[in-house]
């Protein structure tokens, strides 16, 4: 699936915004105090300008 990564990295401000979605996984956001726990899925983004792999929320990623 091919993705713009959301704009508060520094990849984005680089000029390097858009990527393939490589992998996904998830990840604890938060424990409360009653051991709640809530689960949100991270992206692994390999990018295409720099060809980098970065990580980001998936749900900040916007579909292309």
């Amino acid at each position: 699936m091919r993705v713009q990564i959301p704009v508060y990295t520094d990849r984005w401000m680089m000029g390097d915004r858009y990527g393939e979605v490589v992998k996904t996984s998830k990840q604890v956001r938060r424990v409360s105090h009653d051991q709640h726990r809530e689960w949100r899925e991270i992206a692994h983004i390999k990018l295409d300008k720099s060809g980098k792999t970065v990580r980001v929320w998936l749900d900040d990623c916007t579909e292309v």
